[in-house]
């Protein structure tokens, strides 16, 4: 198994050990895909390992349970320090949390999910299935309505490069250009869903719909 990820040293599955204050349950699904992406890529992430024992798991449980189902020998670890067993529980509550607040931009995913492929690359190291692909880049491929008046579709030319157009009437154009210029001078860096979701709050604000 090829190791990618900075760590300490390889500690054997069985001298480690869960948290025993861990909340977290781990599906066979969850340990099934981990296992395709770990298999394929190597391990880019280290197992996080308490100093107080050098024993109990902080970060990264669904890793090590996915080495304890596949009956790896070692994994890759990192010890950390804590300054009392409350700091070393938040930390783990916190690691997981910060990421199960992330969003996801269905637009940019499709397109970076299309560049590997296009690419060479195999889609299915990302963790996503074959049904799961299919839905997030074929829903951008159809026309869509978006929120009513507004029609939605996206062209892309021979390099890659998307399009993405509006179809509106004469007096929606006059609303929407100032509306989306508005939003693109406020922000250095706006996610496409930001610009949606922000365009059709102002729109129906100022049609009053």
């Amino acid at each position: 198994m090829k190791i990618h990820c900075s760590h300490t040293e390889l500690r054997k599955v069985t001298e480690l050990k869960v948290h025993e204050h861990s909340p977290y349950i781990h599906s066979k699904s969850q340990i099934d895909t981990l296992t395709k992406i770990i298999n394929a890529n190597g391990w880019r992430n280290c197992i996080v390992v308490s100093s107080r024992d050098n024993a109990t798991i902080v970060k990264g449980r669904l890793l090590f349970e996915t080495a304890k189902s596949n009956r790896w020998d070692e994994v890759p670890v990192e010890y950390q320090d804590y300054d009392s067993l409350t700091d070393e529980m938040a930390d783990m509550i916190a690691d997981n949390r910060i990421t199960a607040m992330s969003q996801i931009d269905d637009l940019v995913l499709a397109d970076v999910i299309e560049r590997i492929s296009l690419l060479g690359g195999e889609v299915g190291n990302t963790g996503y299935d074959e049904a799961m692909l299919d839905a997030i880049i074929g829903q951008f491929h159809d026309d869509m309505v978006l929120g009513g008046e507004v029609e939605f579709e996206i062209d892309e030319d021979e390099s890659g490069i998307k399009t993405v157009k509006l179809i509106y009437d004469e007096d929606d154009y006059k609303v929407f250009s100032n509306i989306i210029t508005k939003i693109c001078d406020d922000k250095d860096t706006v996610p496409s869903q930001l610009i949606y979701n922000s365009v059709l709050k102002a729109y129906h604000e100022d049609s009053g719909s």
